[in-house]
């Protein structure tokens, strides 16, 4: 068992960019965090394209973080 636990934690993935902003809800905005190993701009705004195609616009004001 605990080689099995040693096996799975060494598979983390580790992105490249967290980004740090706010969504709208239904109760106002709240704090979120996208994790991307690609991020685009256009204009003010950072995108990335999810593996299904869609695509996660991302407005101002955030905060990116790029992890070595």
């Amino acid at each position: 068992m605990f080689l099995l636990f040693i096996l799975i934690g060494c598979n983390k993935h580790e992105y490249k960019y967290e980004i740090r902003g706010k969504v709208n809800t239904e109760n106002g905005k709240k704090d979120a965090v996208w994790y991307s190993d690609t991020i685009s701009f256009d204009a003010d705004t950072v995108f990335y394209v999810n593996s299904d195609k869609s695509v996660v616009r991302i407005y101002p004001p955030f905060i990116i973080k790029q992890n070595n």
